[in-house]
């Protein structure tokens, strides 16, 4: 009876888009054929308990195997344990091929088909749990699920159990504070319905990946708050959420946020999202989610528009990520045209086909790049690239995509052939890597940019 449920659950959410085709190729680990699946849906129950300082997750993912072997997921902590078909079974941490990554297999082989696993896991990144002595019935938790796409396994897998960037699916969380009178909000980019002042259930558009979710849960006396609407050119009232130490701060985002909305608006058509999130962190730099983003006010321009080109249109793999810093560069500094790249060559999208960090070198070589695209189609008598960029947008949006369908959808636009402009400055000389050539290790050098700078541990606690 159990196995007839979960496969009409499964078909329920079959039309979800998944991206099993963007995944990257299965392989062998100690004569074991490791594959990467396709998630469903994925059931997170949380609970923070503020007495004893933990905070324990059960996750329940539904999902389908498409070959016979041993099924891989995500989880930097390591599983408490893990429930397949309700027997609990081994899982181990693997390196992938050319040691890009790292990853979790479960030890069990399965056959094709659907199946279900229980992960019970701890939270123990981006949580702060503090105890009143006075009062030990009022202490209070802040936990964020914030990520950075510069550093490998810093997505959703840093918190709760997920897959690589390819896999788009469903996800709903609950979470209970428990152990403390003291009440908490909770800042998410989902459906959310309030069962109590310390109980949520969250529902996520089905289009999200693992670098989409947004959470921060805090004391509810936390941060200055702004809860306003933007009037959206589809006529929508998308509710907007601004929150900081301070209310200038508040009131500063919300004049640049509205006046960048106009603009991407503009440029690309109506906004994304059902909701737009700012949080103001106090830090330089920021990073952003579906619709949702921590950053300061310097970087707020350029993480709006990431909702469009990041969380609008979703890159399939670390090899795809320098797309959208490239774009949102090349925005920071005025859309502008060069004659030729400042670059000879550059490999910024044929590196380790497992690779899920983005290169450090697409903010600025990628900027030089799209201006030189943008002089060759205004030579073809084309408006330019921005032009393309919302043609690009409304085919692609709310879909992941890889460097290879940018080329090919440009080239469809232009009625002309981008591959040895591809080759040189993107592929460093190199075939791109989903054309089964070998691959390119790089160490993804470059310098810091300022939009998206190297915080230390102790900077991402500040913010909780």
């Amino acid at each position: 009876m159990k196995q007839f449920l979960i496969l009409i659950s499964f078909l329920f959410v079959y039309y979800s888009t998944a991206g099993i085709e963007q995944a990257p190729p299965n392989f062998k680990v100690r004569d074991k054929q490791a594959v990467f699946v396709d998630f469903r849906r994925a059931q997170y129950n949380i609970t923070f308990d503020v007495q004893n300082h933990r905070a324990l997750v059960e996750t329940k993912i539904l999902f389908e195997q498409k070959q016979k072997g041993y099924p891989l997921f995500d989880l930097v902590n390591r599983p408490l344990s893990v429930t397949i078909h309700d027997k609990e079974v081994e899982v181990s941490l693997i390196k992938t091929p050319g040691d890009a990554s790292k990853l979790r297999m479960i030890e069990k082989e399965l056959p094709k088909g659907i199946h279900q696993v229980i992960i019970h896991s701890e939270i123990e990144n981006g949580t702060r749990f503090s105890t009143n002595d006075r009062k030990p019935d009022w202490g209070n938790v802040s936990s964020g699920f914030f990520i950075r796409d510069l550093r490998d396994r810093m997505f959703l897998e840093k918190y709760l159990p997920t897959n690589y960037e390819y896999d788009q699916y469903r996800m709903e969380i609950d979470v209970k504070v428990t152990g403390t009178k003291r009440w908490h909000s909770l800042f998410t980019n989902g459906e959310k319905t309030k069962v109590s002042e310390n109980h949520y259930r969250v529902r996520y558009p089905d289009f999200y990946t693992a670098s989409s979710l947004y959470f921060h849960l805090v004391p509810i006396n936390r941060f200055v708050r702004y809860y306003l609407t933007y009037p959206s050119i589809d006529g929508r009232d998308i509710p907007v959420t601004i929150y900081s130490n301070y209310r200038f701060y508040n009131y500063l985002a919300k004049k640049k946020a509205w006046k960048v909305m106009r603009e991407l608006e503009a440029d690309y058509g109506a906004y994304p999202h059902d909701q737009l999130i700012i949080y103001g962190t106090g830090l330089r730099g920021g990073m952003e989610h579906a619709g949702a983003t921590e950053t300061s006010i310097v970087s707020l321009g350029h993480e709006l528009f990431h909702f469009y080109f990041a969380k609008g249109v979703h890159p399939a793999n670390g090899n795809s990520g320098w797309l959208d810093e490239a774009l949102a560069s090349w925005r920071d500094k005025g859309y502008q045209t060069v004659d030729l790249p400042f670059y000879d060559s550059a490999n910024l999208a044929a590196h380790n086909l497992y690779t899920r960090k983005t290169d450090k070198r697409s903010y600025e070589y990628g900027r030089s790049f799209m201006g030189y695209l943008d002089k060759q189609l205004k030579e073809i008598g084309k408006p330019g690239l921005k032009d393309f960029l919302r043609v690009f947008f409304a085919k692609r949006k709310l879909t992941t995509v890889t460097t290879e369908d940018f080329k090919s959808d440009l080239e469809e636009y232009a009625q002309m052939s981008f591959q040895a402009d591809f080759f040189q400055y993107i592929y460093g000389g190199h075939m791109p890597p989903e054309s089964g050539h070998k691959h390119v290790d790089h160490d993804h050098g470059g310098e810091e940019n300022p939009h998206h700078p190297a915080r230390t541990e102790a900077e991402m606690l500040s913010i909780l």
